[in-house]
């Protein structure tokens, strides 16, 4: 009997998460459900996170998701992300019942913002599956830590949540250590979270940077147990551009010094961080 499996995606955000998911969830033998993202655990952490929550919908709405689930139509998203985040319990459910599906074997929830989930929440989501017999794997997509920044920075002015302005560095230089920055770099957090909770073979750790490539693609899917498609590495999805124009050298070393356990932690455990990030020698070059 195939081990049914749940895909536990901790980002990071502008690191191919999107992609990752579109990869896995068109599979044959995979439903990944309602939504994209699901965002049910991370508004529990509070600050940069608190805006995740979503408040209780009106009793009109209620009732109207009620009806139209009962009748066997799609639950409003808004409504089940809300559901989910108010029972947990029904978070477990609610995966455990697309793997009871036939043919079904894999599901997922893969969300940006888990990459700042600590260890005890990943486990409390490991153990809730493993108490319906569903086995958990988590996957964590790591970039460039500088253009990733500058991705995140553009993303925050496009939804106006930061001040547009043409110029990167000057914006960029407010922008990078801030609680909304800090949140979702430090891939050393996230990678110690990880590790502490799920063994070597249930965790996939992987580079933006070459995870479009044959090399990638083969990777993951193995991880995955899926057909290799190598044919999908070249799609990009939901790509957003770092920003146009070229940062000042003493600008990428600030940064890079800023997020130094970041870089070393991912080389550690990936080597090639030292060819394929650009801003890594200014982390990894000892003074």
């Amino acid at each position: 009997m195939t081990q049914k499996t749940f895909y536990l995606g901790l980002g990071g955000q502008k690191c191919g998460s999107t992609w990752i998911q579109a990869y896995l969830n068109r599979q044959q033998g995979s439903d990944f459900g309602r939504l994209g993202e699901y965002q049910v655990w991370e508004h529990r952490l509070g600050g940069v996170f608190a805006r995740y929550q979503v408040p209780m919908p009106p009793l009109k709405e209620r009732l109207r998701a009620r009806l139209k689930t009962s009748l066997g139509a799609e639950e409003p998203a808004q409504h089940l992300r809300w559901r989910l985040q108010t029972d947990t319990e029904a978070y477990f459910d609610y995966f455990a019942g697309l793997l009871e599906r036939p043919g079904i074997v894999r599901t997922g929830d893969i969300t940006p913002s888990y990459a700042a989930l600590p260890a005890d929440t990943l486990a409390r989501i490991r153990e809730g599956f493993g108490k319906r017999g569903i086995a958990v794997k988590a996957i964590f997509s790591m970039r460039d830590p500088v253009d990733r920044l500058r991705s995140h920075m553009r993303m925050e002015m496009a939804k106006d949540r930061l001040a547009a302005e043409e110029s990167n560095a000057a914006p960029l230089r407010a922008f990078y250590a801030s609680a909304e920055a800090e949140a979702r770099s430090r891939y050393d957090r996230t990678i110690a979270a990880i590790e502490q909770v799920f063994a070597p073979g249930d965790r996939f750790l992987c580079l933006f940077e070459d995870l479009f490539t044959p090399e990638g693609v083969a990777a993951l899917s193995e991880f995955a147990q899926v057909p290799c498609d190598p044919s999908q590495g070249g799609q990009a999805v939901n790509a957003r551009a770092k920003g146009s124009g070229s940062l000042p050298d003493d600008l990428l070393a600030e940064i890079a010094v800023h997020y130094r356990p970041a870089y070393e932690a991912a080389a550690a455990r990936l080597p090639q961080v030292q060819t394929l990030w650009p801003s890594a020698p200014y982390a990894l070059t000892s003074a």
